[in-house]
């Protein structure tokens, strides 16, 4: 913990010392004085040892991703179901269901990558509490991937999944995959 408060004391006053530099042409000096006053505060609250605001515990930010290991055909409107979870911090993301349920209201990067297979084309979605909110499209050729990566504002509860648009088989071999981090 030292070692890290060290790294951010040095870091914080490396970047200080360069925007006091930089505030003398003044280009921008609204954001260079909010930077500047976001470093003194967090060089007063390590000195402190207190928390750091808009920090947090690993373990408190979701993080999941989850890859599907087979090839499958899914039913239309029904959550692809990502079966081989790499990552699972929060436990937000369920394999049964192919559902990530969010453990806390922010920001999260949602990506998603899904690949066609047998030359057949591919239409998924990515959802939010049921409703459509991003199209992903694979093209008629073996191996035509789409991926989505959209930042979303969810609330604790809220739901996402990757859905397929029709009966479409999905390939596996973990070519496609579904992801989600708290970001802020």
């Amino acid at each position: 913990m030292m070692n890290f408060q060290m790294f951010v004391f040095s870091t914080c006053l490396l970047l200080t010392s360069m925007l006091a530099k930089e505030a003398e042409t003044g280009s921008c000096p609204k954001l260079e004085n909010k930077i500047f006053d976001n470093l003194v505060d967090m060089m007063v609250a390590i000195k402190s040892g207190s928390q750091i605001s808009g920090t947090s515990n690993e373990k408190d930010r979701p993080a999941f991703t989850a890859t599907l290991k087979s090839q499958l055909t899914f039913s239309p409107g029904a959550p692809i179901k990502f079966d081989t979870v790499i990552l699972n911090q929060g436990k937000g993301y369920s394999p049964k269901t192919g559902i990530f349920t969010a453990m806390k209201a922010g920001l999260y990067l949602i990506s998603a990558t899904v690949m066609s297979n047998g030359g057949a084309y591919l239409k998924a979605y990515i959802s939010k509490n049921g409703v459509n909110l991003m199209n992903l499209y694979g093209p008629k050729i073996h191996g035509g991937t789409e991926t989505a990566n959209p930042v979303l504002h969810l609330e604790k509860g809220d739901k996402v999944s990757v859905k397929s648009s029709g009966s479409y088989r999905v390939y596996g071999d973990n070519y496609s995959y579904f992801s989600a981090v708290y970001i802020a």
